[in-house]
């Protein structure tokens, strides 16, 4: 009798339970989708082009995937159609398995989607339900298929490069600010300031892998665009007077070639005051702190700090007259002005920014140490 109760009781407890599990008939093995990592956007020739950068999971399943003994395959779809929205329809009807948009960290943004077509880009972007504002922003002028098709070094897959996570390649590249959709969002409808969204480009002058030139994604400059407009594009090494004016500052590198100094740049701290009459005009000053790496001349520190403000002040006022040329406030300064004494003056007048808006460059400069000795 005892045995007959047991049994019953097992086939009791353990029907219920075959409920549980029939819920999970219909759910899809990681295998068996698609899952997007960047979308490359474009428009030419009346229609949308929308590219797919895909990574499957075949290949790392039970796997570390920052290692990897081969290259892991690197998938790029591509579909268009009139609407953003039509062209994402065009690859999934050609589509093997169905596609995952949860998994998008970065967008690549050509220059005709900056320069006339952001609003539907920013409408599509608001209605799908998977994607992040955080997402980040890149511009570019390359291929954007042989962009997606460039691996890591190492045999490392697109996901862990430096467009999908920028902090530690940038480093020691301050200047760049990292933009995401937000960002761009946030800005684009201000009536100051301006946009600015990083540019990225294949670059084959580092590095080699089994002795054969080795591609990277490097960051070559950035597009500007301000009260909706598109304004132009600076090249990387016209930018570097933004290091000085960064919020986000990590850290950087700064050499005194002729005098064969190099330093680590520690602090950045800096204000911005507002003053002027008719329009408004800025005092920006800016204290820095600096250590020594090298210095096997034995350059006084005096003489090296005073060497430090003129390449300071030489990389400003190149960067802001630059910003100029495109007519871009490129360091925000009218936002500053906005923000704080937006009664004081016009819209009209906020965004006169000229090369005499600089009423002066207040820079301080301090050597901490002399480098440290092991």
């Amino acid at each position: 009798m005892s045995h007959y109760y047991t049994s019953t009781f097992k086939i009791t407890l353990i029907f219920p339970l075959l409920f549980f599990l029939g819920g999970c008939l219909g759910t899809k093995e990681i295998q068996s989708e698609v899952y997007i990592t960047a979308l490359g956007i474009d428009y030419s020739n009346d229609v949308y082009h929308l590219y797919f950068q895909a990574f499957g999971f075949t290949n790392v399943a039970g796997s570390d995937p920052s290692i990897a003994s081969e290259p892991a395959p690197i998938v790029v779809g591509h579909g268009e159609g009139e609407t953003i929205q039509g062209a994402i329809d065009d690859i999934e009807k050609n589509s093997v398995n169905p596609l995952y948009y949860g998994h998008i960290q970065t967008f690549f943004i050509s220059k005709n989607i900056l320069d006339g077509h952001l609003d539907e880009f920013f409408d599509f972007f608001s209605r799908d339900y998977y994607l992040r504002y955080n997402t980040l922003a890149y511009g570019y002028e390359d291929d954007i298929k042989e962009i997606m098709n460039v691996h890591g070094l190492f045999y490392k897959p697109p996901i862990l490069t430096f467009p999908y996570d920028p902090n530690e390649q940038l480093f020691f590249n301050s200047f760049i600010s990292t933009s995401t959709v937000q960002d761009m969002i946030k800005r684009y409808y201000e009536p100051v300031g301006s946009i600015m969204v990083p540019t990225i480009k294949i670059s084959e002058d580092y590095w080699m892998e089994d002795n054969k030139s080795k591609n990277i994604l490097k960051i070559s400059g950035a597009y500007f665009l301000s009260r909706q407009k598109f304004n132009g594009w600076i090249k990387e090494e016209e930018l570097s007077g933004l290091d000085w004016f960064n919020k986000d500052f990590n850290n950087m590198k700064l050499s005194i070639k002729d005098q064969s100094v190099s330093m680590f740049i520690d602090n950045l701290d800096y204000d911005i005051e507002i003053v002027g009459d008719t329009i408004p005009k800025y005092i920006l000053n800016l204290d820095v702190k600096a250590s020594i790496r090298e210095n096997p001349k034995n350059i006084e520190i005096k003489t090296i700090e005073k060497d430090v403000k003129k390449i300071i002040s030489a990389q400003f006022q190149s960067t802001f007259m630059k910003g100029l040329e495109i007519d871009s406030d490129i360091f925000n300064l009218s936002e500053k002005a906005y923000r704080f004494r937006s009664q004081s003056w016009t819209v009209d007048k906020l965004n006169t920014i000229t090369e005499n808006s600089i009423e002066k460059l207040n820079i301080n400069v301090f050597i901490k140490d002399k480098g440290a000795i092991k």
